[in-house]
Formats: C-alpha cells, structure tokens, sequence
C-alpha cells in the first residue's frame, strides 16, 4: 500500500521522516509553501527532505488549489496522511484516496477534540498522547489506528512537550510500518460520549493577567511559548512579550515593602530579571522582550514600577 502525506509544521516532517526511514512507499509530498511561514505556528517546510528523497513534491497556499487534487489524482494514494495541516482538509481531497485518510492529534482522545491541543494541555494540565486515526466527518473522531501517551512534566513549556510528542510519533510510525506496508492497520471506534472540546486560541489570549495566581500565570507563559506568539503585558506604554518564567517567593522584606497590587515589580536581580507580585505570589521573568524595556524597569523600583493588565484596552486579536 502506498501513501501521500500532507502537511506544514514539525509533526508533518517528523511524520514523513518515519516513513521514509521505514521504507514505505510514499508516492506523494505535499507541504504548504514558504511564503506562508508567518501565518503559521511551528511551521516546517517538507521540500528539503521530499526532495532529497526523490519523492514527488508540490507546494501549496491554499488546500482548496485545483493543482492540488491534480496531483493527487495523478499519483493515486492508496492512502492520504494528513499530518499537522494549518487547514481543513476538503471530503474530495481525501475521497482521492483509495482507503480514506488518517490524521494525527496529540490529546488522549476522544477528549481534547479541537483547536490548540498542546496549548490547552498545559493551560489544564491534561494528558498527552500521540493519535493516528482515520479520518472522519468530524474533525479528531475517527477510528483510532493506535494512541500512545506522552509524559507531560510540571515544567514543560510547549515547544518540550511538541518535541516529546513528535519523537514519540517518530517510535510509533516506525512500529506501524509493516501493517503500513501490509494494509492491515488496526481500528478501534472512540467513545462520542466520552469527548471533549478544545476552543481556538488568538494571540490576544497571550495577556497576562496579574491578579491571578503564580501558577495560572506560570501555565499560560509556558502554554503560549515558543513556537506559538508568546505572552505579553505591559511597561507603561511599551509592549513587552514575556518567553520563559519561573514561579518563586519574594523574602519577607521584599513582601513588606512592597504591599503593592498584583503587576508590582517587587525587585530585579543583577541580570535584570524582574520579580512580579501576582495575586498569590511571585513569578520571576527569565527571557523578555525587548530586553531594555524589562530591565529599565530597575530604575522605577522606589515607585514601585508595575506592568499594566491592558485587557479592557485588548478587544481583538493581534
């Protein structure tokens, strides 16, 4: 049985790394073009390693393009792997195909369905799982070919727990290749009852909001890290994106002169790492940017220099 794979971030090139290293008869490549990078979080390009494999390759913009059930259609996949595409694939692309489609999905479904995955399992501490099912009418509730869970650790910011999961994907598809090979992938239907829903997430969701508790600020600076847009709060008018934090608890004599409202800088360390007073404690910004802007902040202690929650200010996506 041969293959088509599509796709446009990490998991998508992980996905057709294992297949190739196994020796599966890939008879197409289709990956959303460079341009398109920007839109696109996580972001990978499959040319460089469809090419070097001498595997047919077609870049794409937009999934709906002619071309792209053209090619489809003219190399004839038994099945087509949709594997980390930023885009709803169409019921035609798949109907191609001669035995359907299979996605991937990092949640322990059926719960997790939807947008965001690894975001929101961080944000509510959820479990992790790599998923290959068949594709179905509904997006993430097809037939399961094999779920695998994926250790979430207490620290984990997304970029760890994406590359956990997609060297977990890699053992996966490599263990699946001869029933690949042989058309003989199992399939086990998922319990509807049991499913749960994960909403989109926008960059403006991205805003910290002080008054909550050092670990709800801690989970949303680890959830909207790297490779999504980041956190982001305010230094009187200066954006300022926050990347890595650590929760810590500020001496009593920091505590006590600075009987200050959540956002409060507390102190800054000789590497200008400002401590932040949230609403039950403290979290120290490790990486920031711009970086002058946080570190300016040491200037304004003895006014007790807050980082502003513009939230009313916030009403659409950036």
């Amino acid at each position: 049985m041969n293959v088509a794979l599509i796709g446009s971030v990490s998991s998508s090139f992980t996905a057709l790394q294992a297949l190739i290293r196994a020796g599966v008869d890939i008879t197409a490549v289709l990956g959303l073009e460079e341009s398109q990078a920007d839109r696109v979080a996580d972001y990978r390009s499959l040319r460089s390693l469809a090419e070097g494999a001498a595997l047919p390759f077609l870049s794409f913009g937009k999934v709906t393009e002619p071309a792209v059930g053209k090619f489809l259609r003219n190399r004839q996949p038994d099945m087509l792997w949709c594997i980390g595409l930023s885009q709803l694939l169409p019921e035609q692309l798949i109907r191609i195909a001669r035995h359907g489609g299979v996605g991937f999905h990092p949640t322990m479904l059926p719960k997790g369905r939807g947008r965001a995955p690894v975001a929101w399992t961080i944000l509510r501490g959820e479990r992790a799982a790599v998923n290959l099912f068949y594709l179905a009418d509904e997006p993430d509730a097809g037939d399961i070919i094999v779920q695998r869970e994926v250790p979430v650790l207490p620290d984990d910011y997304s970029q760890d727990l994406i590359q956990r999961t997609n060297e977990m994907l890699h053992e996966v598809i490599l263990e699946l290749a001869p029933a690949i090979k042989s058309d003989t992938l199992p399939r086990t239907p998922q319990d509807h009852s049991q499913a749960t829903y994960y909403p989109k997430r926008t960059p403006a969701d991205g805003l910290i909001d002080w008054s909550k508790s050092a670990d709800d600020v801690y989970r949303l600076i680890r959830a909207a890290g790297r490779p999504y847009p980041g956190t982001f709060t305010y230094l009187g008018e200066t954006k300022v994106t926050i990347w890595r934090a650590r929760p810590e608890e500020p001496t009593q004599v920091v505590s006590d002169r600075y009987n200050k409202d959540a956002g409060t800088i507390l102190t800054v360390d000789a590497a200008g790492r400002p401590l932040v007073k949230t609403g039950d404690g403290a979290i120290r910004l490790t990486e920031s940017e711009p970086d002058d802007a946080v570190i300016s902040a040491a200037t304004f202690l003895v006014q007790g220099r807050s980082f502003q929650d513009r939230r009313s200010s916030e009403e659409s996506p950036e």
